[in-house]
């Protein structure tokens, strides 16, 4: 793996401007805010940056938040830019967000336009697996490798989706489980309960559509797992799992993926007795209960902990395919659930 250095010392000094001059010269409106921002991350070369020019525009400003929280803003002069290329040995591994902004004269004040929306892009080894992953609310996730996979170990709080849009929430229950022909619910997401204080322990719970929302519901460079990816992960914790079974999957990777402890002896969240839970694997998985298909909520005795995958069940596509753990067993249960129904999600890297 190539070496890489200190982002706040040698990134200015290293970024390597790609673009060519505009042909001709056009009048420069400060009022113009640069648009369709991309940012393309080639692992091994670097991060090319592209937005659309300002026309007539003198010179630009990139204004660049790191993983480490602290940000640094770059200025080129440089007649109508459109690109900015950064090599892959000044970055380290995380999410940045970027802004550009153009100038239209050379002279202080400079004439300079609004700042562009954001675009972010994430940098990330091949195998690593980051002591934590934020997104795009700030929620901050530990995380977890297991085999090969790097999981969250917490339960997604998140409520938008990765370009910004709001994820609906506080629907009726008619209108969280109506489906009727081609009428589906909207994607969207609960607390528990209904209670705004069970989100920080218990994170959210997602119907399958904001699960399966082109939008990415889990931080950019991770997904919610599908299927096979939770069965790549159970099998690690045990090698007798059954991958196509509908019920249990293995009777005892249940234990190694649920938090220990419970609510009668005040060590844990987990209804007694919380049959074999060891935590083994760092999953850390918690009794979230469900949101039916009829809106009321359900499992808040903290019996039950439910997960989506990513997968639709190919027997029949109304449903998508989830894992339960339970408080009364070690075993990790493969089913099928209508979509409209409400689970907790955990996210995967890419």
């Amino acid at each position: 793996m190539h070496t890489r250095f200190s982002i706040a010392q040698t990134l200015a000094l290293l970024l390597i401007f790609a673009g060519s001059p505009g042909a001709k010269a056009q009048v420069c409106n400060p009022a113009t805010v640069p648009t369709g921002l991309t940012s393309t991350y080639t692992p091994g070369t670097g991060v090319l940056l592209e937005w659309d020019a300002v026309p007539g525009s003198i010179g630009v400003q990139l204004k660049v938040d790191l993983p480490s929280g602290s940000s640094i803003n770059k200025r080129v002069v440089s007649f109508e830019r459109d690109q900015f290329f950064v090599p892959d040995a000044v970055l380290t591994d995380g999410s940045y967000t970027w802004r550009v902004q153009a100038a239209c004269s050379t002279l202080p004040p400079y004439d300079v336009t609004p700042i562009s929306a954001p675009n972010t892009f994430l940098v990330s080894s091949p195998g690593s697996c980051p002591a934590t992953v934020t997104d795009l609310d700030g929620n901050v996730y530990s995380t977890v490798q297991i085999g090969s996979q790097c999981w969250t170990a917490e339960n997604l709080k998140v409520e938008r989706f990765n370009n910004g849009d709001g994820i609906s929430t506080g629907l009726d229950n008619f209108t969280w489980g109506f489906t009727s022909g081609t009428v589906t619910p909207p994607p969207a997401f609960a607390v528990r309960d209904n209670n705004a204080a069970n989100k920080a322990t218990y994170g959210l719970i997602y119907n399958w559509y904001a699960v399966n929302d082109s939008r990415g519901l889990c931080p950019i460079g991770w997904h919610v797992p599908t299927d096979a990816e939770w069965n790549t992960m159970i099998t690690v914790l045990d090698p007798t799992t059954c991958s196509t079974c509908i019920g249990a999957a293995s009777t005892t990777a249940g234990g190694a993926l649920k938090a220990t402890g419970t609510l009668s002896a005040g060590t844990g969240l987990w209804l007694s007795p919380n049959f074999g839970a060891t935590n083994s694997s760092g999953f850390d998985g918690l009794p979230n209960g469900w949101r039916g298909s009829d809106g009321s909520f359900g499992g808040t005795a903290n019996g039950f902990g439910y997960y989506w995958s990513a997968t639709e069940w190919a027997t029949n596509p109304a449903n998508a395919l989830s894992y339960l753990l339970t408080h009364s067993t070690a075993t990790v249960s493969r089913l099928p659930f209508e979509k409209s129904w409400g689970y907790s999600v955990r996210c995967v890297k890419d």
